[in-house]
């Protein structure tokens, strides 16, 4: 499966939503972010200006401006103050005129349609890409391997698949010439695919999670009105630790991504003797990381040996500590006809994600 071609080439009649949401976009580009993400989200634009018919023909010019700039900054995690350049999520809705939801919203719409992730290769910034895992993931006779690793004829044969973004000894895309016996050579190849492009969902398995907000910034009046927080949601086995993640995200109603970690196999949230799951190379900084042992990324529910009754542990935000308890209510292989994750009841107000904005 080759790499998307990013390009910027519109239909004529959408050049003109194009480039009143790429003037405001390279503008915010050059006074909060770089080039890098500017070219980004001018490609991200011209994506949505091809849907047919193209979303960008409904809504005001700012919020989808907003929520693009929005998702390629989840996709790079340009709200995590350690990253540079860094912004938060508010300071970037007020800039761009809008609200919070309107932003979020915009920005999930993108997401979807454009199947971005975090960590996505396609719409990585390009001087990270040495740093991203996932763009360098491939399916090697059946096994999920590190492309950097492998020998240099596998490497040159990934590259021409388009699997991975350079040969990594030059450091930089190249154009690689191909011979007819490298053609025969890539033909009858066992390099497969790259692992986040082959993310299918079976319908085996169904899971009902409840979960519940048992620690963080609230205040105590806040607590006193909602005595408890929990949210149902209902998620495949096929789907992975990163899509409970993002359901959760939203049942929660928060604004301003973060990094966080799932605590697997021991009796609820920080257990010492869970196994944890965080996301990717930029978990290695955060302060639980010397646990940690998997990717939420390619971790499916089904593959965590989940039981009915079992407890286990969800911590978003490592500054600001949000805790979760996720109880298991039930697993079954009757799975309805649908859209998953999905959220199926809500107890309680959601708390604002930072307590001075209570």
């Amino acid at each position: 499966m080759a790499k998307k071609t990013k390009s910027e080439k519109v239909p004529p009649q959408m050049l003109f939503i194009f480039e009143d949401i790429v003037k405001m976009t390279d503008e915010f580009s050059k006074t909060h972010l770089n080039e890098e993400y500017a070219q980004l989200i001018r490609y991200a634009t011209a994506a949505l200006c091809r849907k047919k018919p193209s979303p960008l023909n409904s809504g005001t010019i700012h919020a989808w401006a907003s929520g693009i700039t929005h998702a390629i900054g989840m996709i790079n995690f340009l709200f995590d103050p350690s990253q540079d350049p860094h912004i938060g999520a508010n300071d970037l809705y007020k800039w761009f005129g809008i609200s919070a939801s309107t932003g979020v919203s915009k920005s999930k719409i993108v997401r979807d349609l454009l199947k971005m992730r975090q960590f996505d290769p396609d719409w990585s910034r390009p001087s990270q890409l040495d740093k991203n895992p996932m763009a360098w993931m491939i399916t090697l006779d059946g096994f999920i391997i590190d492309a950097r690793h492998v020998s240099r004829d596998i490497q040159e044969i990934a590259y021409a698949k388009g699997l991975i973004p350079y040969i990594p000894d030059s450091g930089k895309q190249s154009n690689i010439p191909m011979t007819k016996n490298d053609k025969t050579k890539l033909a009858s190849s066992n390099v497969l695919y790259l692992n986040n492009q082959t993310k299918s969902l079976s319908a085996k398995s169904l899971y009902i999670f409840e979960v519940f907000l048992v620690g963080g910034p609230i205040t105590k009046a806040f607590i006193k009105k909602n005595p408890s927080i929990s949210r149902t949601i209902e998620i495949q086995g096929s789907q992975t630790l990163e899509d409970l993640h993002d359901i959760i995200f939203e049942a929660f109603d928060r604004n301003d991504p973060h990094l966080y970690e799932f605590q697997i196999g021991g009796k609820g949230p920080n257990d010492p003797n869970a196994t944890t799951y965080g996301s990717g190379e930029e978990y290695n900084d955060s302060p639980g990381s010397a646990k940690q042992s998997r990717d939420v990324s390619r971790s499916t529910i089904d593959s965590l040996g989940l039981n009915v009754d079992d407890a286990f542990g969800y911590w978003f935000d490592f500054g600001d500590d949000w805790w979760h308890q996720i109880n298991v209510i039930s697993i079954t292989n009757n799975v309805p006809e649908g859209k998953y994750p999905k959220i199926t009841q809500r107890v309680g107000k959601s708390p604002p994600q930072y307590p001075d904005h209570d």
